[in-house]
């Protein structure tokens, strides 16, 4: 029994202003539960004991200690039968589970990445004062306070002051992506516990290939707000990330922010260069920034809990283009995840909904039930109504969805590439079904996307 991704990051939850919570995983289960009766006394405990003592010594007290309470516990266990003893090696596991996040956290990490960059820095400062570790530090300092207000305030033209072209251009797309969605990302009671400068590159040749890396540990009142005022999400839980600054001339210019811990999924570089070579942007883990809230499929995530990774932003023929992994962790706690390609359509089409047909027997059928206002429709070609299902809430708004036409559903049937189709009023989404429980990331199943995005655009005269 392990605990999860999900019941872990109580601790250390990352990713704030421009990426959005982390939150992958089962969700918590009633054996997490239990674990977490052992993880939380023994995480706190630990943390005591590394302000009391050395490393060496804090890790044979702790583990001494943890040790002889699982003993005891296995002793105690072993009297109740085995159901008893099921429970209390849970119990165990978490006690072993809070020990390992007290000793071995992220932080803890970082700080053995930061030893090699101060040597790194002392060697630049010698010829260069521009490589100054304090004057870099207050100056980061500065630029995390002022991004999480522009961020939160929409104010590209502060953040264009401070960071490289190219970062400015991501963030706008992601603030694009927001303000499409009606809402605001507000950071609150921003406060940095603790940073630290956690890898320095020095080039000899040209000062203008110099950066520095800092990873901020820092806390905030972090909501998600809808155009009414309502708050759809608040997280108040810790964070951390790196912040990569380049070198500009005389000055620093922030060119990446990255989640330290954003997910289990390893950083894909096959996509970073997709996006790069399409004029785009990547993202490993948006969180919970842009999860749709409306739509049959795409609506039937859970803040804090569903989550966007692999996210590719960027724009085609002046319209936002966006193209992730969406894992959606919805009130029944049943896992589901999609590859969605999504666009702002210039008008309203209500609601539409185009489905692979269900197929029996299958462990990829994601046939999702449409609501009591949707109706069926079909078409004069009996073999694509077998293939696929069309459902709308309004017979004239479908007739006239440009997508659906002869041309587009020949190709859908003829390569039978995986795709579905969902409108909701004015936002088109294009999304696969993933079968597995772990996220496709391929550049193949990308392009595949691509590929249908592109005749969508077309037929939808964007």
């Amino acid at each position: 029994m392990l605990l999860s991704p999900t019941s872990l990051a109580t601790i250390e939850m990352i990713a704030r202003a421009g990426g959005g919570g982390s939150s992958s995983g089962s969700g918590g289960g009633g054996g997490e539960i239990i674990a977490l009766i052992g993880y939380f006394p023994s995480y706190y405990a630990g943390k005591l004991v590394k302000k009391l003592l050395p490393r060496r010594a804090e890790l044979i007290v702790s583990a001494t200690f943890a040790v002889i309470v699982s003993i005891v516990l296995i002793v105690i266990g072993s009297s109740l039968g085995f159901f008893g003893f099921y429970l209390v090696g849970l119990v165990i596991v978490g006690v072993w589970a809070g020990w390992a996040a007290a000793f071995f956290s992220v932080w803890d990490r970082l700080r053995k990445r930061s030893k090699k960059a101060k040597q790194t820095m002392a060697v630049a400062a010698q010829s260069d004062g521009s490589w100054h570790e304090p004057a870099l530090i207050d100056y980061a300092k500065q630029c995390f306070m002022r991004y999480q207000y522009d961020w939160s305030t929409f104010d590209l033209t502060s953040i264009t002051g401070y960071a490289t072209p190219e970062y400015a251009k991501h963030s706008a797309l992601l603030l694009q992506a927001l303000r499409e969605l009606g809402r605001t990302n507000r950071m609150s009671n921003v406060e940095i516990t603790d940073c630290q400068i956690v890898e320095a590159v020095d080039d000899r040749s040209t000062a203008n290939s110099d950066s520095f890396t800092i990873a901020f540990q820092a806390s905030a009142t972090d909501e998600l707000i809808d155009s009414n005022g309502a708050i759809l999400f608040t997280d108040r839980r810790p964070f951390i990330e790196e912040w990569t600054f380049v070198r500009k001339e005389t000055t620093w210019l922030l060119n990446d922010i990255q989640q330290t811990t954003a997910s289990t999924m390893v950083r894909n570089q096959s996509l970073i260069k997709l996006a790069h070579a399409k004029g785009m942007y990547y993202s490993l883990d948006m969180g919970w920034l842009l999860i749709p809230q409306r739509g049959v499929i795409v609506g039937n995530g859970t803040f804090g809990k569903s989550d966007i990774n692999n996210h590719i932003v960027g724009l085609h023929s002046d319209r936002l283009f966006q193209l992730y992994t969406y894992s959606v962790l919805p009130q029944d706690r049943v896992l589901t995840s999609y590859l969605v390609m999504q666009l702002t359509l210039p008008k309203s089409y209500g609601g539409i909904l185009v489905q692979r047909s269900p197929k029996f027997f299958s462990s990829s059928n994601a046939f999702i039930k449409p609501p009591k206002e949707y109706t069926k429709y079909t078409y004069e070609w009996p073999d694509f109504n077998k293939r696929y299902t069309v459902h709308a809430t309004e017979a004239d708004r479908l007739a006239s969805f440009e997508l659906i036409n002869p041309s587009f559903m020949t190709y859908l049937y003829d390569n039978d590439p995986g795709i579905g189709i969902e409108v909701v009023d004015s936002t088109l989404y294009l999304y696969r079904y993933l079968p597995s429980q772990t996220t496709e990331t391929t550049t193949q199943a990308y392009d595949i996307m691509f590929e249908v995005a592109m005749r969508a655009f077309k037929e939808l005269r964007l």
